[in-house]
């Protein structure tokens, strides 16, 4: 993994921090109770300070602690620890993804004012992953050193959702969702703008699903390119 991805990894770290944590050397351990790949699977960033036998047995032993599946993050091109992880059985979890960056002067000026709150609402929550609000979410919601909520609303009509957080100088882009029947109408790339702008940072990253083609589309058309890619492994039952 080289340096600059291994520093990106780090700050969206920041923006979406899993409630309880253990470092490995230089892994993070990271546990929400299940709830999404990146608060509950091991960070691998340097060297765990041990054996990489050592290491993938320890990350399983702490998993298994918790009742969740073991899990570790591989970021950017498939590399020895990759190989390691296959070679031990390990199988690649779906939910593959994209980091992709843009720098704010690059990107459009907000072409509309979007709600924002300091915490989520009722209404906000109701179109985030449809409703189904786990126990952990609101704590990773909240958990970045700032974040905002926005959304697009006609009375009680909750049209789009998103959240930005900024850390250590960057923004992201986490939670965005638009209600089926505001799709493909610029509600999204309207919200993201809005988002952006009230992060007020100079860097702006976000993560977008490798085969989700129309959302990969709308962040290139609003200046974003892709770093690197990621993906999960899990270890055999």
């Amino acid at each position: 993994m080289s340096t600059a991805i291994a520093e990106l990894e780090r700050i969206a770290d920041l923006h979406w921090r899993a409630p309880e944590r253990a470092s490995l050397g230089e892994w993070q351990l990271r546990a929400a109770g299940g709830f999404t790949g990146r608060a509950n699977s091991a960070l691998p960033l340097g060297s765990p300070a041990m054996p990489l036998d050592g290491a993938v047995q320890a990350v399983v032993s702490w998993y298994r602690e918790r009742g969740l599946p073991p899990m570790i993050t591989i970021p950017g091109p498939a590399g020895e620890l990759d190989d390691f992880l296959a070679g031990l059985g390990w199988t690649m979890r779906s939910g593959a993804a994209y980091v992709m960056t843009a720098r704010a002067g690059s990107l459009p000026a907000p072409r509309a004012a979007a709600r924002l709150d300091a915490s989520p609402d009722a209404g906000w929550l109701t179109l985030f992953r449809g409703g189904d609000v786990h126990p952990c979410a609101l704590e990773l919601l909240m958990s970045a050193p700032w974040q905002a909520f926005g959304s697009f609303r006609s009375g009680a009509e909750i049209r789009a959702v998103g959240r930005v957080s900024v850390a250590e100088g960057w923004g992201a882009i986490t939670a965005l969702e638009v209600a089926p029947a505001w799709r493909r109408r610029g509600l999204g790339a309207a919200l993201t703008s809005a988002l952006c702008a009230a992060a007020g940072a100079d860097r702006i990253l976000l993560q977008v699903a490798i085969d989700n083609a129309p959302a990969i589309a709308l962040y290139e058309g609003l200046g974003f390119r892709i770093s690197h890619r990621y993906h999960y492994r899990v270890a055999p039952a």
